[in-house]
């Protein structure tokens, strides 16, 4: 299927026309036996593979000149018009199968080719894609982050961003709707949208709004994000939740856990105007936040009660290290803890240290 040396023409064309040539004469000497004639499309198709249907059309003729000579000078007294059809019809057989193996290489080549700008493209966008997720800090002061990441395909539409600023640590999480090339690709776009906005503005409300002007002038009408940001300073954590699966926070004072919503939240991209409005809660030592995708909350181990299981894993586990937590809340949800699972999975959480 690639280019083919001129040596390797040559030796092909030398080989085909004479196997040709002999079956064609070995076809007559045997009375015109089906096995025989069968091998003749051998070096026909060979010739139309390697060479091109031109070829492979000479090599039919010379297979149906070869029969016929040999016809002639074996069978002298025969009926000329009965040879010359007998010929014929193996002729148009020839024909026949060097245009069909044409018309398949012809294809065939197409096919490989689309595969290979299929497999270009993709290897960018991956390149895109992998560019997205930072390398993300253990720690920021007296907080711990624990993460874990898996996605269903080899470009997923999951984003989650950490990053320390100064005394605060920002973090954000989402979901692009879709599972396609697209959503890992509007995934860079809101990367790029979030870090743009924290250049701009650490008002929370603000950053969110100017996330959403952004993605909403970009994302096709039947696309959204559902998006979760949160900076979390000395002892609180202040959020906003545009329609992200709500993340659970732990309080180790008060022993409870809190879903984190926003109230009448839209996803991102849906309207220009979110009017969406950040909430505060308290946030110290031995607390958790536990935030995921929606990959989780409906996996086969989630998908009854996701709420409720996450709720009891999170208070059976939250003494543990917050990279702890967040492998056994993926390992519940992968069986196997599989590289690849069925849906995009993100899991993070963030722990103050007592």
């Amino acid at each position: 299927m690639g280019k083919t040396s001129r040596i390797m023409r040559i030796f092909i064309a030398v080989i085909t026309l004479a196997v040709a040539a002999t079956i064609g004469i070995a076809d007559v000497s045997t009375g015109y036996l089906p096995e025989i004639t069968i091998f003749v499309l051998v070096p026909v198709i060979a010739g139309t593979y390697y060479l091109g249907f031109r070829y492979g059309l000479f090599v039919a003729m010379v297979a149906a000149v070869s029969e016929l000579v040999a016809h002639l000078r074996l069978e002298a007294g025969a009926q000329h018009a009965e040879v010359i059809a007998n010929t014929a019809s193996h002729t148009f057989v020839y024909v026949l199968i060097a245009a069909l193996i044409a018309r398949l290489v012809t294809q065939l080549r197409t096919i490989t080719s689309l595969e290979k700008q299929r497999s270009n493209d993709l290897e960018i966008a991956k390149r895109v894609h992998d560019s997205v997720f930072a390398q993300v800090p253990d720690s920021h002061g007296n907080l711990s982050i624990g993460s874990k990441v898996a996605f269903a395909r080899e470009l997923g539409g999951d984003y989650f961003y950490i990053t320390g600023l100064n005394d605060r640590l920002f973090f954000c999480i989402a979901d692009i709707s879709g599972k396609s090339t697209a959503a890992a690709l509007f995934a860079a776009l809101l990367s790029h949208s979030v870090t743009e906005a924290l250049e701009h503005t650490l008002d929370l409300k603000s950053l969110v709004d100017r996330v959403n002007s952004r993605m909403s002038s970009t994302l096709p009408e039947d696309m959204f994000v559902t998006l979760f940001c949160a900076f979390i300073n000395e002892d609180e954590l202040a959020y906003v939740n545009a329609g992200h699966p709500p993340p659970l926070l732990y309080s180790k004072q008060e022993g409870s856990i809190k879903t984190l919503r926003s109230s009448n939240a839209l996803p991102i991209g849906i309207k220009p105007d979110l009017q969406i409005e950040a909430s505060t809660e308290p946030f110290r030592a031995s607390d958790v936040l536990l935030a995921t995708t929606d990959g989780i909350t409906e996996s086969s181990a989630f998908k009854e009660r996701p709420y409720e299981k996450l709720t009891d894993m999170l208070y059976e586990n939250a003494a543990a290290e917050a990279q702890d937590i967040a492998n056994i809340i993926f390992t519940k949800a992968v069986p196997g803890n599989l590289e690849t699972p069925l849906d995009d999975v993100i899991v993070v959480s963030i722990k103050r240290q007592p």
